[in-house]
């Protein structure tokens, strides 16, 4: 048997067996992931990319080898994660240029596309890293170059030359120190061998239905010997977020593009044409990333991923339960860090432009933008279902079961939103989803309480357990410097009567048993609220009790210390009061100079 041409029926065949091997290897791939971040998810982000495209792929006969390309690479590109699927997606970018024209190719034809393809995927990267998935894409369509010019027959070209990608991805383990040091091979580079492996088991034996995932003896290539599981030895990355989106237009600049965010980090890949992008860099400023971006286009689907929290979160290994809180759940960032805890995003509108709560818009330039006491007051809106969904796959990652821990629903449609996310997950069966009926420091210190219990070993249950018996006892104190942000979003609907403020007359805002918003008291005088939040805490806590608490603020960092120092002073305090800036989200409605205390109470409330 003998195969002379490739059309698009051909190719898009070969290319579904291939991504279907891909897939097979994603965990593998996930736990050999070193270089350029020992983050653990090169297999997930490579089999995202390569669903996307195959999902895209009629399987019925399709004449055109240059429309099932772009087909390919257009799905590819709308579906790629991390670095290894933006490198991946700009190789089937290249491959679709370059055969736009063509019906059928024969070998000649098909590798001249090929060197094209993998030449486009190196220039996608700022800096080009021998060792990768870049040198043996070069390597490999070398070899197919080589092999095309004494071989008409595909079977031949392809297993011949999965020979030579094999061999170059042995090599990638001393052409790295990080590879070398773990002693593994590029998992992005490992990828890519499965994917030619999977179109070469379709080139060979012709049936899709040999390719799938698990069927013994579909491949009759043989594995390598080194291929058993390792440690990764990865090290701390030199910037922490995978920052990703995708930039629309009509006449996009690629080169300035990738020129612009190598100045902001690292690992830059920019893919795609001049009317779609997608680009990728590991950077510590998220929302300067994002707006640099939005220089050149429209800004959509924007993620960033915790690097810093990936690996710490695969040094600790597996747990039978993980904790995922939205933003507006306020947990200061040493303890998400700490107990691995997943934040999904609220979206802050600002100027009708959706800005992902802490990482699109950052609590300080948040800040700068409500002093200046702007004419459009900011909204906020509830995470996409894709959002939810993201941080839930990274949860279950690593763990058997993921509780979503939210705010209110009585104040906001998050929870809700979360709740419908986790319902539509193809692993509902592993995710729960608790109401803390409460909201900012008083909902992280619920979520705290139940991420502690899950990083001790605890399943679902006992978490979910923690989680509950916290959820009675905290309690929430606000002082605010003016209710017209509240009293505008409607936050603070009943309050209403609150006009007595004008007289001198302040409450100290809180959350009810039932989730609404209330009063735990009032203060005389716009310098008496942190006495009044005192003598409320010494309502409910004996001198000298012990006492677990988190303050949060928006611009009033000396504020918030004094009121812990005083804290510490009266009680027992076994570590140091948590205290953090209030989210974006919560920030825009309570406004500049708002202090929150949250705090355990001895006994549950009835």
């Amino acid at each position: 048997m003998q195969i002379s041409y490739l059309d698009g029926s051909r190719l898009g065949r070969g290319l579904v067996a291939g991504a279907r091997r891909l897939i097979e290897s994603a965990g593998f791939l996930d736990r050999i992931n070193v270089f350029p971040v020992a983050d653990g998810d090169t297999g997930a982000n490579m089999a995202a990319t390569v669903v996307s495209m195959s999902g895209a792929l009629s399987l019925a006969a399709v004449p055109s080898i240059g429309a099932v390309a772009r087909q390919a690479a257009d799905a590819a590109l709308e579906g790629s994660r991390g670095n290894s699927g933006a490198i991946l997606a700009e190789f089937f970018q290249g491959l679709a240029e370059d055969l736009a024209a063509e019906a059928r190719v024969g070998t000649r034809r098909f590798a001249e596309a090929v060197v094209h393809a993998a030449a486009a995927a190196r220039v996608a990267l700022s800096f080009p890293k021998e060792g990768t998935i870049i040198t043996v894409l070069h390597d490999w369509a070398a070899s197919v170059h080589r092999i095309a010019q004494s071989s008409d027959d595909f079977i031949v070209l392809f297993r011949e030359s999965l020979k030579a990608a094999r061999a170059s991805l042995e090599r990638t383990t001393n052409l790295l120190p990080e590879l070398k040091k773990a002693g593994v091979v590029d998992a992005g580079a490992m990828g890519f061998v499965r994917l030619v492996e999977g179109i070469c088991q379709y080139m060979q034996h012709g049936h899709l239905r040999d390719s799938i995932p698990g069927t013994a003896g579909a491949f009759d290539v043989p594995e390598p010997e080194w291929e058993e599981p390792v440690s990764s030895g990865g090290q701390a990355p030199t910037y922490r977020y995978c920052v990703e989106a995708q930039i629309a237009g009509t006449e996009l600049n690629p080169p300035a593009l990738r020129e612009a965010l190598a100045a902001l980090g690292d690992s830059v890949v920019v893919a795609g044409s001049r009317t779609r992008i997608k680009a990728h860099v590991h950077s510590d400023h998220p929302a300067k990333v994002f707006g640099a971006m939005a220089a050149f286009g429209t800004v959509e689907r924007q993620k960033a991923d915790d690097m810093r929290l990936q690996l710490l979160r695969a040094a600790a290994g597996h747990r039978r339960c993980a904790v995922v809180v939205d933003s507006a759940c306020d947990v200061p960032d040493a303890d998400c860090l700490r107990l691995g805890v997943e934040t999904v995003p609220v979206q802050v509108i600002v100027h009708g432009e959706s800005l992902m709560d802490g990482i699109g818009l950052s609590s300080d330039d948040f800040v700068e933008y409500l002093a200046g006491k702007p004419e459009a007051y900011p909204t906020t809106s509830q995470p996409g279902a894709a959002s939810f969904a993201r941080k839930y796959d990274l949860a279950l990652g690593y763990a058997d079961d993921a509780v979503y821990i939210g705010i209110s629903e009585r104040l906001s449609g998050t929870l809700e939103a979360g709740r419908r996310a986790a319902a539509a997950s193809r692993n509902a069966a592993r995710l729960h989803v608790v109401d803390t009926r409460q909201i900012s420091v008083a909902a992280g210190l619920v979520a705290r309480k139940a991420a502690e219990v899950a990083a001790m070993g605890a399943g679902v249950d006992e978490v979910m357990a923690a989680a509950e018996a916290a959820r009675r006892s905290v309690k929430l104190l606000v002082v605010t410097k003016s209710l017209d942000g509240l009293l505008r979003s409607g936050r603070l609907k009943g309050l209403k009567g609150l006009a007595a403020r004008a007289l001198g007359i302040n409450p100290i805002l809180t959350i009810k048993a039932d989730g609404a918003a209330g009063t735990d008291g009032v203060y005389f005088g716009k310098g008496n609220g942190f006495k009044a939040v005192l003598k409320r805490v010494a309502s409910y806590l004996a001198p000298g009790a012990a006492l677990e608490a988190i303050i949060g603020h928006v611009d009033a960092p000396k504020e918030a210390q004094a009121l812990a120092d005083e804290l510490s002073n009266r009680y027992t305090v076994a570590s140091p009061i948590g205290i953090t800036t209030i989210s974006p989200a919560l920030a825009a409605h309570a406004g500049l100079g708002t202090v929150v205390l949250g705090f355990l109470t001895p006994e549950p409330k009835a």
